[in-house]
C-alpha cells in the first residue's frame, strides 16, 4: 500500500498494551501497530492509560479495568472512549476496532469515519444478531473456520487474517526439559482439568500457568480445579509476564491446548510453536489451520487421543515448528492482511 494512512487502534480496556501477563487480544494490537508504524502509518491508540506500546496515546482512563480494585462502573470507562473517539474521527482515515461490540454505537455518528471490527471472539446467535444490525460497520476474522462460523450465523466478512508475532522475540530451544506446559485462561473453556488428566496419565509433569477472572471462574477454579492441583507432578505458577512466558514455552516437552470450544485463534499456540515446542490440541475451531498435523503437533478429538500423541511428541521436529511460524504467523503477514483490508475498505 503506497498511500501512508491516519489509523486509529481502538483496544479493550481490561488489560494495558502490550499486556502484562494475560492479554491475547492486546499483544496483537501492540503487534499490529508496530508493524503499521514501520510502514510509515499514522497510528493513535485508544486504550487505558498504562498502556506503554511506542504510539500516540488517547485514554480514557488512567488504569486498565482488570487492574483496578473495587471498581464500581467499569462500562462508564467504555462511554467516555465512545466519545473520545467520537471527537476525533475527522483525525482517522479509518478506525480499527478490537474491543467488539462496544464500539458499534459508532458507527451510528453521521460522517464516522470507515471503521472495521475484527472479530476476535467466538460468534453466538445474540452476538451475530448485533452485527447484522449495523450493515455500515466492516468485519475481519481470524481464521477460517472464525469466517465459517460468522457465515453460519449469517454475517458477511471482509477477509481473514491471521494473528502474528515478531518470531525473533521467541527463543528457539532443542533441548526441552522433561514437563507439559498448559498455560491460559484457567477455566472450563480452556480445558484445564483435561490437561490434567492427559499429564498424569501420561506420567509427566505438567505445569500450570494463567490467570483466573471474575467470581464464575474463581468459583470453578476453587471447587474443581485446585484440589487437582495438589499433587507432586503439578506445578501452578498463576500468571506469568511475557519473558516468564517465553522460557516456559522453550523448555517444554509439549503444550497442551485442550479447548473446548470453537476457538477464534489461539495465539498460544503460535507462541509455543515459535519456541519449537510442539502442541497437542483437540480438533476445535482455528487449530487445524494452526497446527500442522504430525509435523508441528498433533490435532486429536479426545483425552485418548490426547494422551497417545502425548507418547509421541519426539517424534516432531522442533525446528519445524520454529519455521511454520515464520512462514505463516509473522507480524509482516498480519499487517501485509490488514493493509488489504483496510485498501478495499478506502476504495
Amino acid at each position: 500500500m503506497k498511500k501512508k494512512l491516519r489509523i486509529a487502534q481502538i483496544a479493550p480496556l481490561w488489560v494495558p498494551v502490550p499486556p502484562r501477563t494475560y492479554g491475547g487480544i492486546e499483544l496483537m494490537t501492540n503487534n499490529l501497530i508496530l508493524g503499521l508504524q514501520k510502514r510509515g502509518h499514522d497510528v493513535t491508540l485508544f486504550a487505558s492509560g498504562d498502556s506503554t506500546v511506542d504510539t500516540k496515546l488517547r485514554a480514557p482512563i488512567d488504569k486498565a479495568l482488570w487492574l483496578q480494585k473495587d471498581i464500581r462502573n467499569p462500562h462508564a470507562a467504555i462511554i467516555k472512549m465512545l466519545h473520545m473517539i467520537k471527537s476525533e474521527t475527522k483525525s482517522f482515515d479509518i478506525i480499527h476496532n478490537h474491543f467488539n461490540f462496544f464500539m458499534f454505537p459508532l458507527a451510528m455518528i453521521p460522517d464516522m469515519s470507515p471503521m472495521l471490527t475484527s472479530i476476535r471472539s467466538p460468534l453466538d446467535e445474540m452476538y451475530a444478531e448485533t452485527i447484522k444490525l449495523f450493515p455500515q460497520i466492516h468485519f475481519s476474522v481470524l481464521s477460517n473456520d472464525a469466517r465459517q462460523a460468522a457465515a453460519e450465523f449469517g454475517v458477511n466478512v471482509r477477509d481473514i487474517v491471521y494473528n502474528g508475532i515478531e518470531v525473533k522475540r521467541y527463543s528457539f530451544n532443542d533441548q526441552p526439559q522433561d514437563y507439559l506446559l498448559y498455560l491460559g485462561r484457567v477455566n472450563r473453556q480452556k480445558g484445564i482439568l483435561t490437561a490434567l488428566r492427559v499429564a498424569k496419565r501420561a506420567g509427566l509433569r505438567l505445569i500450570v500457568a494463567g490467570n483466573i477472572v471474575g467470581a464464575a471462574e474463581w468459583t470453578y477454579f476453587m471447587q474443581e480445579v485446585q484440589p487437582q492441583l495438589d499433587d507432586e507432578h503439578v506445578k501452578f505458577v498463576g500468571q506469568v509476564n511475557f519473558q516468564e512466558k517465553i522460557e516456559l514455552m522453550k523448555n517444554a516437552k509439549g503444550f497442551l491446548f485442550p479447548i473446548e470450544g470453537r476457538e477464534a485463534f489461539g495465539n498460544v499456540m503460535i507462541e509455543s510453536m515459535a519456541c519449537g515446542t510442539p502442541v497437542v490440541a483437540f480438533r476445535q475451531g482455528s487449530v487445524p489451520e494452526v497446527v500442522a498435523h504430525g509435523k508441528t503437533g498433533f490435532v486429536v478429538d479426545n483425552e485418548e487421543e490426547m494422551v497417545e500423541a502425548v507418547f509421541k511428541i519426539d517424534e516432531i521436529d522442533r525446528k519445524t515448528c520454529r519455521k511454520r511460524v515464520e512462514d505463516c504467523f509473522t507480524v509482516d503477514g498480519m499487517v501485509d492482511g490488514y493493509e488489504k483490508i483496510y485498501q478495499k475498505i478506502l476504495e
